[in-house]
């Protein structure tokens, strides 16, 4: 079980971890470790999803929404062909209403810490450093986030696997880097530079609040990180999604940009992750203040 804080329902909550004896076997035996090099490969992970694209997987659909407490009423449609059309469905907008302008939006359904970004441009998960100059494949880049903050989303398998772009502006650049689909949970990242090794995809767009950089990096069993690639961002607007698997965003602000809910704050200082909704209020853009509390 992993333990989270819901916001909504302002409590801690255990949840099931999915598929987690395949992950101990992969990471922690020794058979694991020798099938690494070819369960991560991509092309291996599709592999393994076909079935999930057959009429038969539908009967996993009222099981997984029984044991994740998914209401199908929230989304665009109740009923999918296969399993894989049920992982990548579409919220209502009534069901995931942005918040006001003036506050920072979540950009998922996730489990959300918050951590500022030091002044040598790192940042760390589960114990593993991550120079953003490495991660990004980008000195430069790198170092306009320097004393700024970083959003880190863990989309679970239960939760929505599409996102919304941060805020509004023209696109400055955008950068896919190919790598291997490693797991995402926690005990991965302690043994493994999971983010600077897996697939991933970022874009940086002008915004009111400065430039934002948003990434999205694949996990194990996910087919592909899908993006349109937009010309011009528009805060709210369905920015891509992920095929099957659990998977992780990275949203990053400039230094004195923006400040974030306290309770966030707190929870990620503790290392809880922070259940958020698509749409919610997090935080304000709003610079030089102190953090912004419910």
């Amino acid at each position: 079980m992993t333990q989270i804080y819901h916001k909504e329902k302002r409590q801690l909550i255990d949840l099931p971890d999915y598929q987690s004896q395949l992950v101990d076997k992969l990471y922690k035996t020794k058979w694991g470790r020798f099938l690494q090099p070819i369960v991560t490969w991509p092309p291996f992970s599709e592999l393994l999803l076909v079935k999930e694209k057959l009429p038969s997987s539908r009967r996993k659909i009222q099981t997984f929404c029984d044991t994740y407490q998914i209401n199908l009423a929230e989304f665009e449609t109740r009923d999918y062909p296969h399993f894989a059309a049920f992982f990548t469905r579409t919220p209502l907008l009534k069901a995931r209403p942005r918040c006001s302008e003036e506050q920072v939006m979540a950009v998922a359904d996730a489990k959300l810490r918050v951590q500022s970004i030091s002044a040598g441009e790192t940042i760390v998960v589960k114990g593993q450093i991550y120079p953003l100059a490495e991660l990004l494949q980008d000195q430069t880049l790198a170092s306009l986030f320097e004393g700024g903050w970083l959003c880190l989303y863990r989309l679970g398998v239960e939760d929505v696997h599409r996102y919304l772009y941060a805020e509004t502006g023209p696109v400055l650049a955008s950068k896919r880097i190919p790598g291997k689909l490693h797991s995402i949970r926690d005990m991965v990242h302690q043994e493994l530079p999971v983010f600077k090794e897996n697939r991933r995809a970022f874009e940086v767009y002008q915004t009111s609040v400065g430039q934002v950089l948003q990434m999205e990096v694949g996990a194990l069993l996910v087919g592909a990180i899908h993006n349109p690639g937009h010309l011009e961002a528009s805060r709210g607007q369905e920015k891509g999604y992920f095929s099957l698997g659990g998977s992780s965003i990275l949203v990053l602000y400039q230094k004195n940009k923006v400040s974030f809910d306290q309770e966030i704050l707190e929870y990620s200082k503790r290392g809880i992750e922070v259940q958020v909704k698509m749409g919610q209020a997090i935080g304000r853009k709003k610079e030089n203040t102190t953090c912004y509390q419910d």
